[in-house]
Formats: structure tokens, C-alpha cells, sequence
């Protein structure tokens, strides 16, 4: 999310990703990122992080409460300690305000979901801006999901679509409670969104899958 003078930038796809995701920040003249969300430590998640964290100065990272032992992973902490930075573990609740958006990041109620159970500890971000409201859910499955509904998650304007659009037990209520007017998944041709989860969707507003291209949102609040 950038505005005039600040970015935030969540998660940072495959280890691949890395470099073209910092030419990009690059090529839109975005020279620092004022807070990096590593939303959980699946390679798709964290695995660019050590590109981006040698090639663009981050002044703030909030991350989740475990560890992994992938070796994306690794390579993330050893970029950190090369830099100089410490992450913020996120043990409860946070919300700040940057550059006139408020941001409220949820985090994962338990401290154990099941073995190769990673998704539900996704640090859930909301951003709003004005009247216009995100809501990023990251890799949620059915657990989170139904910690988010317990917790009496609201309505948001645009929703990044949790877990690539694949369907979950609870993804019909989700999305009813939601009722997002604009819905971002981020599929690929390897591992394409959910029909289901599209046509849930389409009830409530626009889909829009990065498979087809890169998709970007703008506001004026």
C-alpha cells in the first residue's frame, strides 16, 4: 500500500519473485518501505524477502510468533541480520497509523494448528483510508477463518481473497460477512483459484485474479 509518503508492502511471493519485485519498487520510485508484513513463512510468502531486504531499505518488520525451518526461512534471517534488523514477533493485536491510513493487524489465536499447519498463523491485515477499507487474509483456512468470525471481523470495500481462492468449509460465511465490493485473488497457472470461491464472490462485487496480470487498486478515501 503506498500513499504519498510512506509504503507498505505484504509478503513477498517465491524466492524468484524477489528481484522483479524490487525492480518494480524500484521502477515506481519507491527507494524505502516504511513497514514489511511477513503475513507467515510459506516460500511463498517469505521466500523474496532476502532480495527485497538487500536491495531496498526497510525501516519496520511485523511478522507471527513461530518459527520454520524452511530454507526460505533461513535465508530470510540472514538477510535481516546482514542488515542490521531485528522483526517485531506479533504476540497480540496491534493498530497504528501511517500517513493517514489506520492499519489493525489480527493475529492467530493458538499457538498450534497441526503439523504443516502454517496458513492459520497468517497475521490478518485491515487498512483503511478515508472511507475506503482492506482487508489482506492472507493465507486463512478454515481455523483462522473461524477465529475472525468469532471475533466479529466486519465489512470491507476490497478483500484479498484468503489462501490463493481456494475453498474452505467456512468461505461462504466469510464472504457474507465481508461482502467485499472489489475481491483480489492471488492465483497462478500452476495452482489456479477455486470456481467456487469465484462465483461466492461474484455475489457481492468485482473478481479479479492476479493470473491474468498484475491488479492495482487506487483511492482517494
Amino acid at each position: 500500500m503506498q500513499t504519498a509518503d510512506s509504503t507498505v508492502l505484504i509478503d513477498t511471493g517465491k524466492n524468484k519473485f524477489g528481484k522483479e519485485l524490487a525492480a518494480y519498487l524500484k521502477e515506481n520510485g519507491i527507494e524505502k518501505i516504511d513497514v514489511l508484513f511477513i503475513t507467515h513463512f510459506d516460500k511463498d510468502h517469505v521466500g523474496g524477502a532476502d532480495t527485497v531486504l538487500e536491495e531496498v531499505k526497510v525501516h519496520k518488520i511485523y511478522e507471527p510468533a513461530y518459527v520454520s525451518d524452511s530454507k526460505q526461512y533461513t535465508q530470510y534471517r540472514e538477510a535481516m541480520d546482514a542488515a542490521g534488523m531485528q522483526a517485531k514477533t506479533l504476540e497480540q493485536n496491534i493498530a497504528f497509523e501511517l500517513d493517514g491510513v489506520q492499519y489493525i493487524v489480527d493475529v492467530a489465536n493458538q499457538s498450534f494448528y497441526g503439523d504443516d499447519e502454517e496458513n492459520d498463523f497468517s497475521l490478518v491485515i485491515a487498512a483503511a483510508y478515508g472511507e475506503t477499507s482492506f482487508l489482506f487474509a492472507g493465507d486463512a483456512e478454515n481455523p483462522r477463518l473461524g477465529e475472525l468470525l468469532s471475533e466479529g471481523v466486519g465489512t470491507y470495500d476490497v478483500l484479498k481473497v484468503p489462501h490463493h481462492g481456494r475453498a474452505e468449509k467456512l468461505s461462504a460465511s466469510f464472504f457474507q460477512t465481508i461482502r467485499p465490493k472489489y475481491a483480489v485473488i492471488t492465483s497462478d497457472e500452476e495452482e489456479p483459484e477455486d470456481a467456487t470461491v469465484v462465483n461466492m464472490l461474484r455475489k457481492y462485487g468485482q473478481v479479479y485474479l492476479t493470473r491474468l496480470g498484475n491488479v492495482v487498486c487506487t483511492t482517494d478515501g
